[in-house]
């Protein structure tokens, strides 16, 4: 079960919060369609850039749980990549200006990241296959838009939040980690909700059958906080991890604001792996007031004018 729990020093992470202002905001997204100019194009059948590897979805199985939920998978351009932070972030996309374009449009899951173009300018560029490249178009279009193989597609985009069935968030030990040396870099999976994560912190969890020196005053709980690993801005590291088992607290962010999650017990092992996925227990839902958070809305992370 999660605990959600406030600490003084949230201030000092609130730094990291950069919100984005969108259009009047929705009651059910907190975000409505962006103004930035943003495309969509279908990937080439032989490219690679959709298996996940990217953002920890390295295996044919972790991309089927984000299919499963309702969402194609895409990749973005490097800038509004961010260095791997939009890795998990849901949009909705719709195109424009074409009869084909289906009301509703399409949800996505960014895992990848791809090459930037001169033509990517200030919005978004979004690469997705041919499945989701056909979910754009209304029923009666016939699938036309997925034949745009060299075509750029003007689309309107929004952050929405995204929603696993069954799953709760989960951490992925990176292979550069070696418990031995107390390297420890981590990555999240399956975030739902419309917040991202801007601080992390970890600490040796309670082992079992071990007794404190007074029960009465149990020795307190030392956190060592992470910090994002240069190039790859969604990867969390620490050099002087704790012997295992590990929990996990960490900061989301809320509006201009932000609030501390907790793991109640240990997430990692005493013998964690590199390479390996664990279930946290916590349920992200929190949906972002007033802001799309992040890039959302644009590449740079500047603020949009409202329209």
């Amino acid at each position: 079960m999660a605990a959600a729990v406030a600490f003084p020093h949230l201030l000092l992470f609130l730094v990291l919060v950069s919100p984005v202002a969108c259009y009047s905001a929705s009651p059910s997204y907190r975000c409505d369609w962006c103004p930035r100019r943003s495309t969509v194009s279908l990937l080439p059948p032989e490219a690679s850039a959709l298996n996940g590897a990217a953002c920890g979805y390295g295996d044919t199985a972790a991309v089927a749980e984000l299919t499963n939920a309702g969402f194609h998978i895409a990749a973005v351009n490097a800038g509004f990549f961010r260095q791997g932070q939009a890795c998990g972030a849901c949009y909705q996309l719709r195109c424009r200006g074409r009869s084909a374009c289906a009301k509703d449009g399409v949800k996505v899951v960014i895992v990848a990241d791809v090459p930037e173009t001169n033509s990517t300018g200030r919005g978004g560029r979004f690469m997705i296959n041919k499945d989701a490249f056909a979910a754009l178009t209304t029923a009666g279009g016939g699938g036309q838009l997925a034949s745009l193989v060299d075509a750029a597609v003007d689309v309107d985009f929004r952050r929405i939040p995204c929603a696993y069935k069954g799953k709760n968030l989960a951490v992925r030990v990176e292979e550069t980690s070696s418990r031995d040396k107390g390297h420890l870099a981590v990555r999240f999976l399956y975030q739902g909700g419309q917040t991202d994560i801007v601080a992390v912190e970890v600490a040796q969890a309670e082992i079992p059958g071990a007794t404190t020196q007074s029960a009465a005053a149990p020795s307190p709980t030392t956190w060592q906080y992470t910090t994002p690993r240069e190039g790859s801005l969604g990867v969390w590291r620490t050099s002087r991890a704790p012997a295992g088992p590990l929990r996990l607290r960490l900061v989301v962010t809320a509006g201009s604001g932000g609030k501390w999650l907790r793991t109640d017990g240990a997430v990692l092992p005493a013998e964690w792996q590199a390479g390996a996925v664990y279930y946290t227990g916590l349920r992200v839902t929190d949906v972002a007031a007033n802001t799309c958070g992040g890039a959302s809305c644009s590449a740079s992370g500047d603020g949009d004018e409202e329209e």
